[in-house]
C-alpha cells in the first residue's frame, strides 16, 4: 500500500502541502504565543486529513478536490476516533499507574507511557479502526462489526499501522537527537525571540514524515474496510456470524 500512498500524494500534492503548512503553522503559533491547545487543534486537523484520504479512497475519485459528497460521516468519524484515543490514553496511562509506575522519575514514567501508547494505539486501530471509516462509506455497522473485521488479518494490519504511526515519530526524534549531538538547538523554532532555521527545517521534515504516515495508515484502514465488506456474504455467515455474541454492544455504538 506504500505505492498507493505515494500515488495519492502525487495526485493531491497541493492538498498535502497545504496540510503540512497548516500543521507547521499550528506548532509555530502555539510556541510563539506561548499558548496551550495546539495539540488538540493539531489532532483535529490530522483527523480531517485522514477523513479526506479515506473519503477519496472509498469513493474511488483519485483526487480530494473531486469529492462532491461534502462532509458525509465526518461527525461520527470525529467522535469515534476521539473515543478510541481516549481509550488508548486511559490504558496507556492507567496501566503504569496501576502497577506503581508513579514512583518512577518523570522521564522514566513518560517514556513508559509513550512506549505503551505507541503499541496500544495501532493495536486498537487494527482491531476497530474501520469503525469510524464505516460512516464515511454510509454503513451503519457498529463497533462489534468493526471488531469482526479487525480480527481477520489482524497481524499485518497492526504492523502496517505501527509503521505508519510510530516510524515517522521515531525518525523525527532521531533527527532532533542528531541535531543536538552536532550542537544545534533544535528543540524550539524560536530561540531568544529569533527564528531558528535548523529547528524550522526539522519541523517541516517531521511534518512531512508524519503526513506520509497518516496517509498510509488511513489508506490501510480504508482498504481493510473495503476488502472486509467485499468478503461479507449477503446471506448471513462469514463476518455476520462472528458478531452475534456482541450485538448489544454494536447497537449501543451505532
Amino acid at each position: 500500500m506504500l505505492g498507493e500512498t505515494i500515488s495519492f500524494i502525487r495526485r493531491n500534492l497541493s492538498f498535502v502541502c497545504f496540510f503540512v503548512a497548516i500543521s507547521c503553522a499550528i506548532v509555530i503559533f502555539a510556541e510563539y504565543s506561548d499558548r496551550s491547545g495546539g495539540g488538540s487543534t493539531q489532532y483535529f486537523v490530522v483527523l480531517y486529513f485522514g477523513y479526506c484520504v479515506q473519503n477519496t479512497i472509498l469513493n474511488g475519485t483519485g483526487g480530494v478536490l473531486q469529492i462532491n459528497r461534502g462532509m458525509v460521516g465526518f461527525g461520527s468519524y470525529l467522535w469515534k476516533n476521539l473515543l478510541i484515543l481516549l481509550v488508548v490514553m486511559g490504558i496507556g496511562i492507567g496501566v503504569p499507574l496501576a502497577f506503581g509506575a508513579a514512583s518512577f522519575s518523570t522521564g522514566v514514567f513518560l517514556l513508559l507511557c509513550g512506549g505503551l501508547l505507541a503499541i496500544i494505539y495501532p493495536l486498537l486501530l487494527a482491531l476497530v479502526g474501520t469503525w469510524p471509516t464505516a460512516g464515511i462509506a454510509g454503513s451503519t455497522s457498529g463497533l462489534a462489526d468493526a471488531f469482526a473485521r479487525g480480527r481477520h488479518g489482524f497481524v499485518p494490519t497492526f504492523l502496517r499501522l505501527f509503521a505508519g504511526i510510530v516510524f515517522p515519530a521515531v525518525t523525527s526524534f532521531l533527527l532532533i537527537v542528531m541535531a543536538a549531538s552536532m550542537s544545534y538547538e533544535a528543540d524550539a523554532v524560536f530561540q531568544g525571540g529569533k527564528l531558528n532555521l535548523i529547528a524550522l527545517g526539522l519541523l517541516i521534515v517531521s511534518k512531512c514524515l508524519e503526513t506520509l504516515g497518516i496517509c498510509y495508515a488511513s489508506i490501510v484502514l480504508a482498504r481493510k474496510f473495503q476488502i472486509s465488506e467485499a468478503a461479507r456474504p449477503s446471506t448471513g455467515g462469514g463476518f455476520q456470524g462472528t458478531i452475534s455474541a456482541t450485538s448489544d454492544i454494536s447497537k449501543i455504538f451505532q
